[in-house]
């Protein structure tokens, strides 16, 4: 998966807006088949799905969209131009088995596209939050100058209205001479300011008003006004999430008339639409930004107010069976397509822990020693036991790179394009910066020597379909092949060094299901070396993008007399992070635990 943001982050906005598409659509085809809360909580409840592209759906596995993800990642080509120095330099080789031979991955690097899209969101950001906050100082100004209404009358017409709606919070009422109609704000201490002139109301009018402000209140509708303010800060750029919160905001007074009118009695239903239609006439600049509920709008607004009011009649069974039958089939479409957007939109796909014996060691000072950062995973086979250090780092996915190479022997052995006795590949006379690489191999001297070609070469004989199931088959990181060319390189296959730890003892116990005879012949073509009756096998990884070393793996086991360590380390810096530098932190932390003592020590 990309760690670009550029890439998720728009086709989540293109998958979502689709959606909103979808739902505007079916809104416009069930104006008068549903309820008018329907409306307002399908409204709702879709912006509630921009929430998804910032939920991490960890637990989820999901691969449906891994090839749009691509796009923002490595479109790479092999480049033989690559520094062999650049590798060994201040890798302190203890061993004579480390070698990081490595080809170089050419990226067409997107970071500049997505840094320049990143610094325009961010700007938008910034500019609607000033936007924001300056449309609600409105607010500030109001309450700072309101004054409380002390009229006994107003105020046992109003608490005779919170009696009505069953509604005991203390709401604070006051007027100002900043508005010209009514207007609601605040959550924990919600007020209801009317203009200061009020003597145009006759007591039944301000009834009107009064029930229609406490129901906001009742409903916690400022707690939408909040929401929807927030949505167009972070999601500026999106014509459809504005749309969508106009509606919203529109269907929030709609559906408060509805309430209105279900409390009063039905000779003050015209009454209440006069009410509406007093503030027609009141030319009030109003701003979309501001987290009010104000009872004067638009034209267009009041105009789709007193059509509701004039049509007004109780929703029969009949309505209301199909309103929640449709909501609930948005509501279903909403819950399982938001994680697919929010894995969509994860920069870096992560694995976490199950409920397992784990315990948590800090090795930082090997690690600090390359100027690298990393993880460590270790597996005790007897106890069941896993010791980590750095656990974001030792969950979260990476390209394999030459570590696979285990796992495409395997696949090749069994598909039968090699044997244990016959494994030559002739050289195609490519020059390659190392010349172990420049001559005919067979899978022992191939895997000894990293021989990037070799397994390529076998990737080609197995087939892209066959490759395809094969990693679904054995569950191998993220199972992704979008990207054929360097998909273990620095494409689109990814795995943590969690799972390379798992998924080793998989093969080392054959839990796969293989040919026992391949399972031997790959543990004989990644056995290292021997000390004190302990047997050390694994396969280094080196990344290497643009000449640049990027990052280093070590995977690998220990073989004692009565118990089996399995173990992985990757690392990841600007200098040094190379396969040799991991299993040198390995090599330290295996020997420091007393697990291998290293023959160089």
């Amino acid at each position: 998966m990309s760690s670009s943001f550029f890439i998720p982050f728009l086709v989540s906005q293109i998958l979502l807006s689709l959606f909103f598409s979808i739902i505007i659509l079916i809104k416009k085809l069930l104006r008068t088949q549903i309820t008018v809360g329907t409306h307002y909580y399908i409204s709702v409840i879709s912006l509630l799905a921009l929430i998804a592209p910032f939920i991490p759906f960890h637990f989820l596995k999901s691969h449906h969209f891994d090839w749009i993800l691509n796009l923002g990642g490595a479109q790479s080509a092999l480049s033989q131009t690559h520094s062999t120095d650049k590798t060994t330099e201040a890798i302190g080789q203890h061993v004579n088995w480390v070698q990081d031979f490595s080809l170089s991955i050419e990226q067409s690097s997107s970071k500049m596209i997505d840094s320049a899209f990143f610094a325009v969101w961010i700007l938008g950001v910034a500019v609607m939050l000033l936007a924001t906050l300056y449309s609600n100082l409105k607010i500030g100004k109001i309450k700072k100058n309101l004054q409380i209404v002390n009229n006994k009358e107003l105020l046992s017409l109003f608490h005779t209205c919170k009696e009505e709606i069953r509604f005991h919070q203390k709401v604070i009422l006051g007027r100002s001479p900043l508005i010209k109609s009514p207007i609601t704000f605040g959550v924990i201490r919600p007020y209801i300011i009317l203009p200061k002139d009020i003597s145009m109301f006759s007591a039944d009018e301000m009834k009107c008003v009064l029930l229609h402000e406490l129901y906001h209140c009742k409903r916690k509708d400022m707690l939408i006004n909040y929401f929807l303010c927030l949505l167009k800060i972070v999601y500026w750029f999106n014509p459809l999430v504005w749309y969508l919160s106009k509606e919203a905001k529109t269907e929030m007074e709609i559906s408060c008339d509805f309430a209105v009118l279900k409390t009063l009695d039905k000779k003050l239903h015209l009454k209440y639409g006069e009410v509406i239609l007093k503030f027609t006439s009141i030319k009030q600049r109003t701003s979309s930004l501001l987290a009010a509920s104000e009872f004067s709008n638009s034209y267009k607004h009041i105009k789709r107010r007193i059509v509701t009011v004039v049509n007004f009649q109780t929703a029969s069974p009949l309505l209301k069976a199909k309103s929640a039958l449709v909501f609930t089939l948005v509501l279903g479409a909403i819950l399982a397509g938001t994680p697919s957007v929010s894995i969509l939109a994860m920069q870096k796909e992560t694995r976490f822990l199950p409920g397992t014996n784990v315990e948590y060691e800090d090795y930082s000072t090997f690690f600090d020693k390359f100027s690298a950062s990393g993880g460590f995973v270790l597996f005790n086979s007897n106890r069941k036991k896993y010791t980590i250090y750095n656990r974001k780092e030792s969950t979260s996915r990476f390209a394999p790179a030459s570590t696979y190479k285990v796992f495409s022997a395997l696949l090749a052995l069994e598909s039968g394009i090699i044997t244990k006795n016959d494994s030559h590949m002739t050289w195609d006379g490519t020059q390659y910066p190392y010349k172990e690489w420049n001559q005919d191999q067979d899978l022992f001297s191939a895997m000894s020597s990293s021989t990037t070609w070799y397994f390529q070469k076998l990737d080609r004989q197995i087939g892209e379909d066959h490759l395809r199931h094969y990693l679904k088959s054995i569950h191998y990181g993220n199972e992704d092949f979008s990207v054929p060319a360097d998909y273990w390189l620095d494409g689109s296959l990814q795995i943590s060094p969690l799972e390379q730890v798992n998924i080793l003892k998989k093969f080392y116990d054959n839990e796969f299901d293989f040919k026992q005879s391949n399972i031997e012949t790959v543990k004989d073509s990644i056995r290292l070396e021997e000390s004190n009756g302990r047997v050390l096998s694994g396969k280094t990884g080196t990344s290497v993008i643009n000449g640049e070393l990027h990052a280093g793996w070590f995977i690998g086991y220990v073989e004692t007399a009565d118990n089996t360590f399995f173990f992985a380390v990757h690392i990841q810096g600007e200098k040094r992070a190379a396969g040799s530098s991991a299993a040198e932190i390995a090599l330290s932390i295996l020997d420091k635990k007393g697990i291998y003592p290293s023959v160089s020590r």
